[in-house]
This record gives C-alpha cells, structure tokens and sequence, in this order.
C-alpha cells in the first residue's frame, strides 16, 4: 500500500506543530486544531472543564457572534464541523471541498482565538451538558465503561467521567473556564493538522499569519497513575435494565508501548470480528449475549485491554465465567498460527479502508504526533506488525491476564454482587 506523499511536519517559532497530509486526488479538506489537554489535566473541583469549554467555542466568536451564525458559515458550504474531549486531549475539526479552505481556515482560528464566552450562554450550557450526562448515564452500554475505568484508576482524574458531574457544572464560573483556557490552550500544547487536497504554501502563510503571533509556553501536566492492583475489583450497579452490559479487562500499555501491535493482535483474536474466540462461543454457541468485542485504549502513561458485552440478563453469571475460561485458555496456550496470519490481515484490512478516508487518514498521523513524537507510515507499521510473532502475543497475555489485575464492571438487576464476586478470579 502506498502512502503517497505522505505527511509534512513544522513547528513554527512559538511551538505550535503544523502537520500536513496531502491527497492531491481527494476533493475534500479536513482541518483540526488539536489541544493537548482534556480531562485528566483537571482538578477535581472543575472535574468536566474540558469538555464544557469545547461545547463554549461554538456559542459565539468576535465575527460570528451567535452559534447560530457559526453554524450558518459551515452549513453555507456544505461542510462538517464538530468537536471530541478525551482524557488527554481536544480537538475540533471542519471538512469542507478543498477550494473552501480559506474559509474553514478562518472559522476555525476566529472560534479558537475570538470566543465570547457569554455568560447567559454559559449558564444555558450548563443545561445542555447535565442532560448530555443524564443520557451516558441513561445509556448503559456506554455507562458501563464509565463504571469500569472508575474501577480500574479509582480517585483519579484518568478514572473520572469526561462529561463531569451536573452540579460541578453548575457550578463552574467563567473565571474558571479563563483560567484553564490560559493554561493550556498555547501554542506550544497545540497541533494544526490539515489532511485532503490544498495548497502548502497557502496554509503555512496563513498558520504564520494567524497564529505565528501567539505566545506562551506548554505548561500541560497531568496526575500520573501510581500504585499497584493487587486482587480483582468489582463494580456492579444495580439497574432495572432488559439486558445485562458488562466489561471484564486489565491495565495495558502506554502509547510509546512495543507491545501494542502482540496486544491488539490479541484482542483481534479474542474479540475482533465475527469469527473471534469470544463471538463464535458466547454468541454463536451459547446464545448468551447480542454483541461481544475486545477492545483498547492507549494513555500516554497506561493503558487498558477489555472484553466488553451485551448479555441477557439471566445469562451473566455463566458468561463470565466463559469470558475468563477464553482469557485463561489464550494466556496459557497462546493462539496458533493461523489465528496470528489471520489478525494480521483482518487489522491490515481495517487499516486500509479507514484510509480511504481523508479524515480517518489524518488521525492516523495526527494521533501518533500528538501522543507519541514519532510518527510511523502505514507502510512501516504493516512492517513491524508483520515482524510480530506468536510467543509474543502469549508473553503478553501472560503479563496483561493476571487475577491481581481483573477488573469487572456490570450493570443490571442484580441485587447480589456475591454471585459475580466469588466467579471473579483467573
């Protein structure tokens, strides 16, 4: 697979990065302003800042003074733009058709240079946020995660919900969002990426001239992970629910990590597509669940490995106990060959058709940049995936699957915990 031209990258005098990934046959314009901050660099008092001050740049800028007239710029061509907040990160983004980048350009800088923060508009915020909560919330497919990560890195700010909590929110006072805006929004803790068809020298004059003006220091820190797990944990909430969500999993690896390409190769085995381990047995053989996957998350310090499951509800108790015999089996035997050839082309596969897309194309080098400093082409990470053997996956399912580091979180009817207790143990 070729990767074409590429990426380009520069950092400009005042430390902000400028990433370029050209696709001369692409019609389309992907932009992002990338912030390396989300909601472990918060305090717990202001516990949701990022993510509330992400919503508050589409309230209104200087030149566009409503979110009405924001919007109507994007809609007035045709184009997309929206935001995310991680635990490490914020990001906002338009796409548009190439000749409109001037304009997307313009917008983008003008919301994140030129925000109002109107305080009526903050308070109404506030509203829209609580009830984004009570939706996760209401949602336990996606609470359950929240349920697990609270579990896996307890009274920390990576185990805290992204969104926050209602009445911190309302709490929040414009003063706050200042603050926290002043302390990380700098150039130097910043990245412009631009993926599709445009002009080079066009976007670095205009980086330059926007932005090359900006000063101040990266002065992002975060609360590192300390301290050890040494028996499972158990997060169980009791919820009148039709089916049963659940998440077995462990602490993983960090971004840098060389033993991401053994575990996601792993998790593919396990949970990847429907002809996994887990899929064919819980699913296909015992009935026991609607969907079942593997998935995992990278940290710049951690990281986490998970099965994750719909289940019926009178079926729980017996599903964890396939789930763990599937983690013992793998850990202690390993996988065959075939199973390695086939995640290889099952994660090469997936990889090439997200290429295709100019967006997914420019998270691809986007995220690398931001979280690792090195970026690998496609063609380098098809190389070292390829250069990953059998008895490393196995060393890795031996030092991620271990009883000290099970970690289970479940929502459901379930009024006795003691059930899925006393099953919780490798």
């Amino acid at each position: 697979m070729s990767d074409g031209a590429i990426y380009t990258k520069k950092i400009i005098k005042n430390g902000l990065t400028l990433l370029t990934v050209p696709i001369d046959s692409a019609s389309s314009v992907t932009m992002s302003i990338f912030v390396k901050a989300g909601s472990r660099y918060e305090e717990a008092r202001l516990s949701g800042v990022s993510h509330f001050l992400e919503h508050l740049h589409f309230k209104g800028t200087k030149k566009y003074p409503t979110a009405k007239k924001l919007s109507e710029v994007v809609d007035s061509i045709g184009g997309e733009f929206n935001a995310n907040t991680g635990k490490e990160h914020t990001q906002y983004y338009i796409r548009a058709a190439y000749e409109r980048l001037p304009l997307v350009f313009d917008t983008l800088t003008e919301m994140l240079q030129r925000p109002l923060f109107d305080e009526r508009e903050m308070e109404r915020e506030k509203g829209v946020i609580c009830e984004e909560i009570n939706m996760y919330k209401d949602n336990p497919q996606i609470h359950v995660e929240s349920l697990f990560e609270q579990a896996l890195w307890p009274q920390t700010p990576l185990g805290r919900d992204i969104s926050g909590e209602a009445k911190i929110i309302r709490s929040v006072r414009r003063k706050d969002i200042l603050d926290y805006r002043d302390k990380f929004y700098r150039p130097a803790n910043m990245i412009i990426a631009v993926a599709g068809h445009f002009d080079e020298e066009q976007l670095e004059s205009m980086v330059e001239r926007d932005w090359g003006h900006l000063n101040g220091k990266r002065t992002a820190v975060f609360e590192p992970i300390n301290g050890k797990q040494t028996n499972p944990r158990c997060s169980i909430q009791n919820k009148i629910t039709e089916q049963a969500h659940m998440i077995v999993g462990f602490k993983a690896y960090a971004y840098k990590s060389r033993q991401n390409f053994p575990l996601r190769i792993l998790s593919t085995v396990l949970g990847g597509g429907m002809s996994s381990r887990l899929f064919i047995r819980i699913r296909e053989r015992l009935g026991l669940a609607y969907y079942i996957s593997t998935s995992l998350n990278n940290y710049l310090d951690t990281g986490n490995f998970m099965v994750q499951a719909g289940l019926k509800v009178s079926s729980a108790p017996q599903a964890l106990e396939v789930i763990l015999e599937e983690l013992n089996k793998i850990r202690d035997q390993g996988i065959t060959g075939w199973e390695l050839t086939k995640a290889k082309e099952y994660m090469k596969g997936k990889i090439a058709l997200a290429m295709e897309d100019p967006h997914e194309k420019l998270e691809w080098y986007l995220g690398q940049e931001a979280f690792v400093g090195k970026i690998k082409t496609i063609k380098q990470a098809f190389a070292e995936l390829d250069a990953v053997g059998a008895a490393e996956v196995k060393r890795v399912a031996e030092n991620i699957i271990r009883n000290e580091g099970l970690t289970m979180a479940l929502i459901g009817p379930f009024g006795d915990k003691t059930v899925f207790e006393k099953k919780l143990k490798l």
